[in-house]
């Protein structure tokens, strides 16, 4: 048998027509590319975030003149860190959740069953990574050339193109050893993130202004996201000479790149030998499913607590939700202090930098589980039917929205109370002085932030486009609402739009309590008023808009939607 011949089971003339292999992988890149942008979360990831923090970091540092003679501006030495976050993000951090999503629900076993060959297959996916990547790369420095004065240095582009390239099929590498060895697509999401941020960190990609302690920047040489972030930073720097190619950086970048490609292939050979001789393994069913729990309707207030379990255990089930919500900001509180000269450091304001990045932290996470995960949740569920099925249960929808609003409440404040204890730990930070009026302040953001994720779940027409929609909003909001950054000065514009918003409310209010000489109470009612404005408009747009089932079209109602857009079950119909 000829070893060209196609794949047993294909048409004759199947595989190696229209072009050849090319032709095949050009078809599956251009499959996969549509495929990842039509998915909001990764459009705001990939390529949203890079440029968003370029634009906010070169309004929070100001893009200042760095040589007259020149014409150089901050900006130049800015833009490169942020296309290579952009790049790590597309190739890394997407191509991993789109291909371990893409096993888990069974489109990888369904494409392995056509003639489509397997490196097609993955090569389709790395090319779309690769153009995404390139896309958010020429994002970034497109917007730095038109305004903020990045100069583009024609003899290294050669250098800044195979860097590109060769970083990119290597981080798409490494994304697929990652996906193929994690046990879930949110898991992978985790682990990606989990990863990519904190080495950012160390990598001269968000340490704007601060100093890194020794031991954190030797972590930062060892991984390869710094010598990209470096190579094209020499790249684009005016007062280098040469070509632009550092060999050293290539060849760490290409290492890692090999290392990856050697885990993912160890480990897709590894998954074809264990589904060849795995046997499915029948559920055992246990004596007390048969038996009825409850023998009488459940009052509404044990339905509340039924709910609350349920959010709760969701919520931490979820790794991803669990990075982003918890994890996420006890990094945060461990990385900036220590890269900004210690959590001991007074600021302006009298606080200590370790407790205000404790109770800004607290919000974020808090923010992040109400505004964004709980209401995807509750999305993902009215999407996949859940709750059409729940509706023609006992439970009514003020029961089913406070035991979600509980449920995630209790997530965020055991979140805070983990930032205080690391907090305390690092830095030696007490609880905040003004602990009373802390509270009032937190709980009081939980209840609006939950109802207004509530609201954008009830308005958007899917889990995927409400997630897009929080994750694009609080992001940048975060980022001009003293929630990353200490003392900004941002211009007036930016400034006024943040104090229109909760978010800064609520940050203020915390970040006073831990003042040396704040009273336990001391409520501050013009932020707790702003709080609960919003909170009334949430509550409004979700008593006007929530469903039970998915929303057919823009803007229309649910089949069978009664009142407020609850649709009613087929028996009450009747």
């Amino acid at each position: 048998m000829s070893a060209s011949a196609p794949a047993r089971g294909a048409p004759s003339g199947a595989v190696g027509t229209n072009g050849g292999g090319a032709g095949i992988l050009w078809r599956q890149v251009v499959h996969e590319l549509k495929s990842l942008l039509r998915t909001p979360i990764t459009l705001i990831l990939s390529i949203g975030f890079p440029l968003l923090f370029f634009v906010l970091i070169s309004a929070l540092i100001g893009n200042e003149v760095v040589d007259e003679r020149g014409g150089i501006r901050l900006a130049q030495f800015l833009a490169p860190s942020f296309a290579s976050f952009g790049i790590v993000m597309a190739t890394f951090s997407f191509l991993a959740y789109g291909l371990a999503e893409a096993r888990s629900t069974g489109v990888v076993k369904r494409q392995n069953g056509t003639p489509l060959p397997s490196w097609a297959l993955l090569g389709g996916r790395i090319g779309a990574a690769l153009l995404l990547g390139l896309l958010a790369c020429v994002l970034v420095i497109g917007v730095g050339v038109l305004f903020y004065d990045v100069q583009i240095i024609w003899r290294t582009m050669p250098a800044v193109l195979v860097t590109i390239v060769l970083a990119s099929m290597s981080f798409s590498a490494l994304g697929l050893g990652v996906a193929v060895l994690s046990p879930s697509p949110q898991f992978t999401l985790a682990l990606t993130n989990g990863l990519v941020i904190p080495i950012a960190f160390v990598s001269d990609v968000l340490t704007f202004g601060g100093t890194l302690p020794a031991w954190m920047s030797a972590i930062g040489w060892f991984f390869p996201l710094r010598h990209l972030v470096n190579a094209l930073g020499d790249a684009f720097n005016p007062y280098l000479d040469g070509s632009g190619f550092d060999g050293v950086h290539l060849a760490v970048i290409l290492a890692w790149g090999l290392a990856g490609a050697v885990v993912a292939g160890w480990a897709l050979r590894r998954e074809r030998d264990r589904s060849v001789s795995r046997t499915p393994r029948s559920a055992k069913a246990r004596p007390s499913d048969a038996a009825p729990r409850r023998v009488a309707r459940p009052s509404t207030s044990v339905l509340v607590r039924d709910q609350i379990a349920h959010t709760s255990a969701i919520l931490w089930r979820d790794a991803s939700s669990t990075f982003f919500a918890v994890i996420f900001p006890v990094l945060l509180l461990a990385i900036i202090p220590t890269i900004s000269g210690g959590g001991d450091i007074t600021l302006t304001g009298g606080q200590r930098l370790g407790a205000f990045f404790a109770v800004t932290m607290a919000i974020y996470g808090m923010a992040v589980t109400t505004y964004v995960n709980m209401p995807q949740g509750v999305a993902e569920h009215r999407d996949r039917g859940i709750l059409k099925r729940a509706h023609g249960s006992p439970l009514p929808t003020s029961a089913l929205l406070l035991g979600r609003v509980v449920g995630a409440i209790i997530v965020g404040a055991l979140t805070w109370a983990a930032l205080q204890a690391v907090a305390a730990l690092m830095y030696g930070t007490p609880l905040p002085p003004g602990w009373g009026t802390a509270l009032v302040v937190f709980f009081a953001s939980c209840v609006c932030f939950s109802l207004l994720g509530l609201a954008v779940a009830s308005v958007t027409k899917s889990a995927e486009s409400g997630i897009g929609v929080a994750l694009g909003t609080l992001l940048p909001l975060s980022f001009i609402s003293d929630v990353f950054v200490v003392g900004a000065q941002f211009p007036p514009v930016l400034n006024t739009i943040s104090w229109i918003f909760p978010l800064r409310h609520a940050t203020a209010g915390m970040t006073a309590t831990v003042l040396p000489n704040a009273p336990v109470f001391d409520l501050p009612w013009d932020h707790l008023a702003v709080i609960a404005a919003w909170a009334v408009v949430g509550a409004v747009v979700v008593r006007w808009r929530f469903t039970w089932a998915s929303v057919e079209g823009r803007g229309g109602k649910a089949k069978g939607a009664g009142k407020g857009g609850t649709a009613k079950p087929a028996a009450a119909r009747a």
